[in-house]
């Protein structure tokens, strides 16, 4: 390359560009790996508290209720389980409606996603898990459209989808899983149902606050 065509190469493509392309190996191999300071927790399996229709929040009257229960039938291969939660909804009573935990969950660490184990019959409603944030504001998170049959390990990663960070000054904030929110399709054929079933629960979760003294040392 002559001297001409190698200013007017550099001149379009800076010194610290060509740098930057030169290190790229250098920060890949040396990156420091977050997956070690994560650990994994129980949010619910299901095994000793009860279900039904006391927790169920609906619009429409008792008599369009879904089937809400605890089952020892349904349980997921995946894991040691011996109890999950059971929801079954007919054409007669298809609507949207919520199930709430009579205790949520809280965590004053952040959290990364959950896990759910979760069976459905390709019924076509939808999931979500309502999480309430840091700001007190009530989030509906998708977690899945049933359109499939058979048991599923789905995740929720949720990093970006809420606020964890403390908004108050010495006061720390939680997340709370208050349930979920199941929204029924535009309309059911008659004499169908839609069933899924939900086996436990996990969350991938770490300390709120965190920094890198060194390159390979990660503490609170």
């Amino acid at each position: 390359m002559s001297r001409k065509g190698f200013f007017h190469f550099q001149k379009k493509f800076p010194i610290g560009i060509l740098l930057l392309i030169h290190c790229l190996p250098f920060f890949s191999d040396h990156a420091v790996d977050l997956s070690g300071i994560y650990k994994e927790v129980l949010v619910q399996d299901f095994e000793t508290e009860s279900f039904g229709e006391e927790n169920v929040k609906a619009k429409l009257g008792p008599d369009f209720t879904p089937e809400v229960r605890i089952s020892t039938v349904f349980r997921t291969p995946e894991r040691d389980s011996e109890k999950s939660l059971y929801v079954e909804v007919s054409a007669e009573k298809n609507q949207s409606f919520q199930i709430l935990f009579k205790k949520p969950w809280t965590s004053q660490d952040f959290v990364k996603e959950f896990k759910f184990h979760v069976y459905a019959n390709e019924g076509g409603g939808s999931l979500f898990i309502l999480v309430r944030d840091s700001t007190l504001e009530i989030k509906k998170l998708l977690l899945t459209h049933f359109n499939f049959t058979g048991w599923k390990t789905l995740k929720v990663d949720i990093t970006r989808k809420v606020r964890q960070d403390d908004l108050v000054t010495h006061k720390s904030s939680e997340l709370v899983f208050l349930g979920f929110l199941y929204e029924a399709p535009f309309e059911r054929k008659r004499g169908t149902r839609e069933v899924f079933v939900i086996d436990d629960i996990l969350a991938r979760v770490r300390p709120k606050y965190m920094i890198f003294p060194g390159e390979k040392t990660l503490v609170k």
